[in-house]
């Protein structure tokens, strides 16, 4: 992937295209986070329904503070074990488009283990609202090839490297919630996190 090419992504981000970007898991389709209009374009694009709210992709936890608010000490505990990687965190969101949140008070956090979705985020310097690649209800893509021309000819941008290594989705984690539930089964297990809750009521409990 050339530089010329993240330009192009991040261009395309800037004013308010929609583009097709490769992840950890599968491709995703991402905007500006804080554009609204790039945002209603995603939901249309993708045929998603409003009521079901879009996570963000951020490229450090130093952005956590600008999307999210009253972060309790255990989304740390669990940014510290799963990212980068294939873990999406619910917590309670702050100055976010109520499209994003399907009109609720929280939003789903993710930092992906791809270096070159990190270098598109990092040039850009801004959340992205992320979803995966294909239209509602069909299945989520691992190549380029799989989107299909009725979803190609929407997009303003394709960012093609390749197959990713899908189909498994990220584990949306509630953690807004007590007790934390999963709201999506993905690659990291129940099993796997509720380990970590333990562990971390342990140590709280202990220090």
């Amino acid at each position: 992937m050339s530089n010329i090419q993240i330009k192009k992504a991040v261009a395309t981000l800037t004013i308010g295209g929609v583009i097709a970007i490769p992840t950890d898991t599968v491709y995703g389709l991402g905007v500006d986070a804080f554009n609204e209009d790039a945002v209603q374009k995603l939901y249309t694009i993708k045929g998603r329904p409003e009521e079901k709210p879009i996570p963000l992709v951020i490229g450090s936890v130093a952005e956590v503070s600008k999307v999210a608010q009253n972060i309790p000490d255990f989304f740390y505990h669990l940014t510290k074990k799963f990212w980068p990687g294939g873990l999406t965190i619910i917590v309670q969101s702050k100055n976010l488009l109520t499209q994003l949140t399907a009109g609720g008070n929280t939003v789903g956090l993710r930092i992906p283990n791809h270096t070159l979705l990190l270098n598109i985020l990092k040039e850009f310097g801004g959340p992205m609202a992320i979803t995966s690649a294909n239209l509602s209800g069909n299945p989520a893509s691992t190549s380029t090839q799989e989107f299909g021309l009725e979803l190609t000819n929407k997009l303003d941008y394709i960012v093609d490297d390749g197959k990713t290594p899908g189909p498994i989705p990220s584990t949306v984690y509630d953690i807004s919630v007590s007790p934390p539930i999963i709201r999506r089964e993905g690659i990291i297990s129940e099993e796997t996190l509720n380990k970590e809750l333990v562990c971390y009521n342990k140590h709280s409990k202990n220090s």
